[in-house]
């Protein structure tokens, strides 16, 4: 009996142990602390209570710089906004919506997901509320700041609704979380963006609205959704329209403010002009040193190579090659390259002549938030820069200026009836604004320039009124960031490892306006990132250029850099809004860019750098080469799919023997004598193909070079029985999706959707098939990532 009463007293002592180092384990973040814990998720706390029945330590206090809700307590606010933004256009959106919900009941707090941990989302109270306001990336893929709190909400991706419950925290202060609906409580409301020619549309907003409702949130209203391809605008209005209502209701605002009230808004910024010898910023796009470049520290890249790709064309197709050696940035095959572009010389000159800033765009300044609890307490990434290059390096200043901004930051500054006249149908008519600000993309120098003609016209000074000025401050809020543009890397990070290249078109076109023709640009309207890769490809095979370096350390200190330019010296105020630009042969205007050498350059004054950033792709490549592939890519769609014949082709060479897949690749243009690119590259590749793949080939499909449209859908249908072939993958029959993997990247709205339609109509024929069933063997590719797509809008 002793020897029995032994044993189970060891056998206590050893499961004990177990439990103790257990717990001890799962909660090594808390045991080693002073303070309690006051949140945890719900495996946790009760893992801790066992472990305090058998004297285990109590954890330490969380880490409030992750939680959302103390730091928007710590800020006295009640709303907390959390953007999911790829592009910055939901960032923008989510602090444009900050301002329209600002008052006294409601006092919103503007965050990103990415810097705060989901799990406290559970501490908010009945009368505080989160905002999500959240793009749809890629595919129906969240943002890359989202993508841990998606991956939280949604464990099981191709059936989120039937995704695990997430262990959210459970505070002291609260209730317990129900355990299958932790989020019992919690209110909020949703705003998407997205464009309806990609298929999975505001994918990524739904999907959260359907978890968090799930989980057993109320949202407020109905959930917005976005059409950047119609307009997304007017969307975003009318869900602010309709909900704006609701929040205030739920937060204890019995009545909304009055509509007609056009008073200046607070500012969220505020300019302070610094002292004369202040360093500063010429374009620096982060502080301090890095180890790991991304796109919030991309690399200074040099170009080492950049090429008109159809100089017989009568428009720009550039190919432009950059240099990753040193960054530890790798790139496969399928990737995109981000570049941060600068803005032309002659659209900040207009702007700063607008506001009135002409005469000290070099001083020094910094810009900095108003609200002492702003997570962001500085706009741009450097202490300090200038007026001259916050619009030339940081802020977007050339896209038309949105109606309900035109409402809330432009009419309330109207100082006379003519400027209100103006100004008055831009903010109130989508209609008015469509035709005269969107269609004529006026930007903000632009109207602020059309709204002092209508005032010049009235006479609007002779009855002493004043001409409208636009503060400094709302011209910084009316601007968002100038944002990084990505492009599909057109090599392979195989064969290049460390030399992406960018394939381009380089886009110009006349605005339909009247407005404010004055302006050295006069109608013509430039793409910001593609001419400035055009001004790269100038600068580098030896156009005009200026050195603004000078004698005068203090000029040289506000000026250095090299004016590409068709001019004799550089911009002067005059220049803003008189001699027309200089146009080349293909009646493109040729803008002037300040760019800075490398650092590196010594005395070639043709050295150069960009900054650049690589962003990962689910695009890529079957593992096995001998999975046949079908690439369709017209114009610049060419793009990855050249990347994929340079990778196919080497290992085509490297390992002749293995079995390849057919490989077949579907290119269109307008003409075969100006608009083939790469056309002996590509062939010099297929070759290298066909020799472990007979059947791979290039089929080309040229718009112009006949009577009739022909474009790569007909080429499609055309060959039909070599598709077919190429699908069944050695089979008798499919039967189902196709163990081949087709590649479509170019346009969303009309080619992408053409393609899948042919595809899916000879499958049928073929199969002897209804549509709807091959279109749904489609669609199982699609799921299992055997039908990809890199295309845009």
């Amino acid at each position: 009996m002793e020897a029995q009463t032994g044993i189970e007293w060891g056998d206590m002592v050893i499961v004990s142990s177990v439990v103790i180092g257990a717990a001890t384990f799962l909660l090594r973040k808390y045991l080693f602390g002073s303070k309690a814990a006051q949140e945890m998720t719900i495996a946790q706390r009760a893992a801790f209570v066992e472990a305090q029945k058998i004297g285990a330590e109590k954890p330490k206090q969380h880490d409030p710089e992750r939680d959302i809700v103390e730091k928007m307590r710590k800020a006295s606010k009640n709303v907390v906004i959390l953007y999911g933004s790829q592009t910055g256009t939901a960032e923008d959106f989510a602090t444009r919506l900050a301002k329209d919900i600002q008052s006294q009941a409601v006092r919103p707090l503007v965050l990103d997901p990415e810097l705060y941990d989901w799990q406290y989302l559970t501490r908010l109270r009945s009368d505080e509320l989160v905002i999500f306001v959240l793009a749809t990336a890629g595919e129906g893929e969240p943002t890359d700041n989202m993508e841990a709190w998606y991956k939280a909400l949604v464990s099981d991706s191709e059936s989120p609704d039937d995704s695990d419950v997430p262990e959210f925290c459970q505070s002291e202060d609260n209730p317990p979380l129900d355990e299958d609906m932790p989020l019992q409580g919690i209110s909020y409301a949703m705003f998407g963006l997205g464009n309806n020619t990609y298929e999975q549309f505001n994918h990524h907003a739904r999907v959260v609205d359907r978890r968090l409702l799930a989980l057993g949130a109320d949202r407020i209203g109905e959930r917005g959704e976005g059409d950047d391809d119609i307009d997304i605008e007017e969307d975003f209005a009318r869900w602010k329209d309709a909900t704006l209502p609701l929040i205030r209701q739920h937060l204890g605002m019995s009545t909304p403010p009055e509509s007609g009230d056009e008073s200046a808004p607070e500012p969220s910024w505020k300019v302070v002009e610094m002292d004369a010898d202040q360093a500063w910023a010429k374009g620096e796009l982060f502080s301090g040193a890095v180890t790991t470049y991304d796109s919030r520290h991309p690399f200074a890249a040099p170009v080492t190579a950049a090429a008109e790709l159809t100089p017989a064309a009568d428009r720009h197709l550039l190919h432009v090659e950059v240099d990753l050696a040193g960054s530890g940035m790798r790139h496969e095959s399928g990737d995109h390259i981000g570049v941060y572009p600068t803005n032309a010389d002659e659209e900040v000159d207009l702007l700063l002549a607008a506001l009135g800033l002409l005469d000290k765009a070099d001083a020094p300044i910094a810009v900095q938030a108003t609200d002492p609890y702003a997570p962001q307490q500085q706009l741009f990434p450097v202490e300090a820069t200038t007026y001259r290059a916050a619009f030339r390096h940081y802020l977007e200043i050339t896209a038309p200026v949105p109606r309900a901004q035109i409402k809330s930051l432009v009419l309330p500054f109207a100082r006379s009836e003519a400027a209100s006249a103006f100004l008055r149908p831009l903010a109130e008519d989508k209609d008015v604004h469509a035709a005269i600000v969107a269609a004529g993309c006026m930007s903000l120098a632009r109207l602020i320039n059309a709204v002092r003609e209508a005032e010049q016209k009235a006479g609007a000074f002779a009855d002493g009124e004043e001409p409208f000025v636009l503060p400094v401050h709302a011209a910084i809020e009316l601007c968002p960031r100038l944002q990084a543009r990505l492009y599909s890397i057109s090599s392979s990070g195989k064969v290049h490892p460390e030399r992406p290249t960018i394939t381009a078109v380089v886009l110009q076109y006349d605005a339909k306006t009247d407005q404010a023709v004055q302006a050295k640009m006069g109608a013509r309207r430039c793409g910001v990132a593609t001419n400035y890769l055009l001004g790269v490809l100038r600068y580098l095979r030896g156009d005009r250029i200026i050195d603004l370096e000078a004698s005068d350390a203090k000029v040289n200190r506000l000026r250095a850099g090299h004016l590409l330019s068709q001019s004799e010296k550089p911009q002067t105020a005059a220049d803003a809004s008189s001699v027309s630009a200089t146009r080349d042969a293909k009646d493109y205007v040729l803008q002037s860019l300040t760019l800075q050498p490398s650092p590196a350059s010594g005395s070639d004054k043709r050295a150069l750098t960009m900054p650049v950033f690589i962003r990962k792709s689910t695009f890529r490549l079957p593992v096995d080469n001998a999975t046949p592939i079908i690439m369709v890519g017209p114009g610049t769609g060419l793009a990855p799919m050249r990347a994929f014949v340079q990778e196919r082709a080497q290992a085509a060479r490297v390992n002749p023997g293995q079995p390849m897949g057919t490989t077949l690749l579907f290119f269109g243009a307008r003409t075969e004598s100006c608009d083939y690119m790469y056309r002996e590259e590509l062939e010099n590749l297929f070759e290298d193909i066909q020799q472990a793949a007979a059947e791979s080939q290039i089929i080309t499909a040229f718009s112009r070079d006949q009577p009739q449209k022909i474009y790569v859908q007909h080429r499609l249908k055309e060959n039909a029985e070599l598709i077919y072939r190429t699908l069944l993958c050695g089979q008798e029959k499919l039967n189902g999706a196709s163990r081949a993997h087709i590649y479509v990247c170019g346009d969303a709205k009309n080619m992408a959707k053409d393609v899948s339609r042919a595809l899916a109509a000879l499958i049928a024929e073929r199969e002897d098939v209804s549509e709807d069933i091959a279109s749904k063997w489609v669609s199982d590719m699609r799921k299992l990532s055997r039908y990809q797509e890199d295309v845009w809008s």
